[in-house]
């Protein structure tokens, strides 16, 4: 895993690195003056906030979890493994925190080096990393997109569905992405195929993730009395596209900002600032979970080697 890490550091550009680090302490110092400048208007959205739907969000936001473990296990059976859902999801789980860290490969690769130690082929594994980050957030984009068409809160309506997802359907589909797949696999002596039955079951996950995913942000919205001018529908889309759309800024870890004031402009809230505020809150339930859903793992993960001593050592004396 420290090899993993090593070549990722190294292929992340060091002027990205600063240039993070320079978003993220004016995000900081812009967040302050909200909160200062706006405090009035962000009380006025918070006030007779509902915290059982903050506990149902928080509650939600596991199965978050266990559909991303999904989606790996899936690929890696479609690429010859034959992974355990639980190896898995305790992978996924103990990689949270990585998240957080500089660059947006380190979630990836804390997965491939857990499951690697579980004896997970690194190729398989590497593709699989990269299969998701392309499939989620061409789903994410397409549905994004597709709601709020429909919801009539999208520039250009129909057409621009139209066009992305055809686009996308061609270039992820087995004849094209799949052969674009085994040729780059090839060329690091792995052989990779995607086919239209495995191509169509991580399809099905991708979009049961980001259906749980959006459920689980309106459960957050749905705590503030300010949000119930919004329809559902139009919410999920939103939340959709401008997570999508958030992915697509590199100097934004996990698109921290550029999501919530994507959603504000995209819904056409007044005040900007306060409602980007009230929103950035979801950032603390995906990190209360986070912290409680690495640490369980961690606690899992240390018992199962606890046990597994136990029963060396209770065969060692039987020998």
């Amino acid at each position: 895993m420290r090899n993993l890490a090593a070549g990722a550091r190294d292929r992340f550009p060091a002027f990205l690195k600063w240039l993070r680090i320079i978003y993220l302490t004016a995000l900081a110092g812009l967040v302050i003056w909200a909160v200062i400048r706006y405090r009035t208007e962000v009380a006025e959205l918070v006030t007779g906030a509902r915290p059982g739907w903050l506990v149902l969000s928080l509650a939600s936001s596991f199965g978050m979890i266990g559909w991303g473990a999904w989606f790996w296990t899936e690929c890696l059976k479609m690429l010859g493994s034959r992974p355990d859902w639980r190896d898995v999801t305790l992978a996924t789980a103990r990689s949270l925190p990585a998240r957080y860290l500089p660059g947006s490969v380190w979630f990836a690769v804390g997965r491939v080096g857990l499951l690697r130690a579980r004896g997970l082929p690194l190729g398989s594994l590497s593709v699989t990393a990269g299969l998701e980050i392309v499939m989620s957030l061409g789903v994410a984009l397409a549905c994004g997109t597709a709601i709020s068409a429909a919801a009539g809160v999208f520039p250009g309506g129909y057409r621009w569905v139209a066009a992305l997802i055809a686009a996308l359907i061609v270039g992820a589909a087995p004849p094209l992405g799949g052969r674009a797949l085994r040729w780059a696999a090839a060329r690091r002596g792995w052989d990779m195929r995607l086919t239209w039955s495995g191509y169509l079951r991580l399809m099905g996950v991708t979009l049961g993730f980001w259906a749980w995913s959006a459920m689980t942000f309106l459960f957050y919205a749905r705590a503030f009395p300010a949000d119930d001018r919004f329809g559902t529908i139009v919410v999920a889309g939103a939340f959709l596209l401008t997570w999508g759309l958030s992915f697509l800024a590199p100097f934004a870890p996990q698109g921290i900002g550029v999501f919530e004031v994507s959603l504000a402009l995209v819904l056409g809230v007044e005040g900007v600032a306060g409602m980007a505020v009230v929103w950035g809150g979801y950032r603390i339930i995906i990190g209360a979970r986070d912290i409680m859903a690495a640490g369980l793992a961690e606690w899992i993960t240390a018992r199962r080697g606890t046990r597994a001593a136990r029963v060396s050592l209770k065969q060692g004396g039987e020998q």
